[in-house]
């Protein structure tokens, strides 16, 4: 059996299984990320930040933290009034002892950079509110609770390829109305199919593919649009996008006689590409 596969077989069984998130991403499955890691939270804040016009005493949304809450503790040590994070559940871990030890390895290694004093030994909640953080866990029904033309930046790392296909488009709309006209969004795309590192998920029919019980909770849906279908997406809600770093295979992942029948009008560059960093504004 080809390992694909196997992995998504595996995935569909574990996950029906009577058992948390907590409890499998301890186990290193079905982890949303790696931002409970300082090195790379510290890195994708830095990404994300460089084209902000407004530096100092700036509001950011992230999409899908996964894992971790500590970009909104390390965001105010550039610039950031505060940092808004939306997930499609509640998947951050609340170990308090763990941020507090992330933010003193940080100062230690960053010593001209400054954060505020946050209020620990009373939960993460009340550490969160202390940076101007929040954490809400219902995906686009949270983002349509926060308030218009809030935001200077809007960002994510490897997360719109998980946005439901069905929600991609509203999703956008919402990004839209969350931020400002001098705002920008930045979002790090990967295109590959969680399954291996190729186009395997090509070969299945969004009617199979796109059903809640292979979908929900598995660990490996993507919403298989490619990058012109999200520019397209994009513009047609109003942004302006930009793509930066865009990042091909060498050598056809997929050969076309296995892609399901809906995909057979893709080009050859469309399924050529890896991941990409798209930068979008207001027009």
């Amino acid at each position: 059996m080809k390992l694909w596969r196997f992995r998504i077989i595996v995935k569909i069984l574990i996950s029906r299984l009577p058992l948390d998130y907590t409890h499998w991403s301890s186990i290193g499955l079905f982890r949303h990320g790696a931002m409970d890691d300082l090195h790379y939270a510290w890195r994708v804040l830095n990404i994300h930040t460089k084209d902000i016009s407004n530096k100092n005493l700036w509001k950011g949304l992230e999409i899908g933290p996964g894992d971790s809450l500590l970009s909104a503790f390390l965001a105010p040590a550039l610039g950031a009034r505060s940092l808004t994070m939306v997930d499609s559940g509640d998947f951050a871990h609340k170990n308090e002892k763990k941020y507090c030890r992330q933010i003193s390895q940080f100062l230690k290694k960053f010593p001209d950079k400054v954060l505020p004093e946050i209020l620990n030994n009373y939960g993460v909640d009340r550490m969160l509110s202390s940076v101007g953080g929040s954490y809400y866990t219902h995906g686009i029904t949270s983002l349509k609770e926060l308030k218009s033309s809030s935001y200077d930046l809007i960002y994510s790392q490897a997360v719109l390829e998980h946005v439901r296909h069905d929600e991609f488009e509203s999703t956008m709309q919402e990004c839209f109305r969350l931020l400002k006209s001098d705002g920008v969004m930045s979002h790090e795309i990967d295109f590959k199919d969680h399954l291996g590192g190729g186009l395997n998920n090509m070969r299945f029919s969004t009617k199979m593919w796109e059903k809640d019980w292979f979908a929900a909770g598995s660990g490996f849906y993507t919403n298989r649009l490619r990058m012109p279908e999200i520019i397209s997406i994009c513009e047609k809600v109003g942004f302006l996008v930009e793509v930066r770093n865009f990042v091909c295979w060498d050598v056809s992942q997929i050969k076309r006689k296995h892609l399901a029948k809906e995909f057979n009008n893709l080009t050859d560059y469309d399924l050529s590409i890896s991941k990409a960093h798209l930068i979008m504004t207001i027009r």
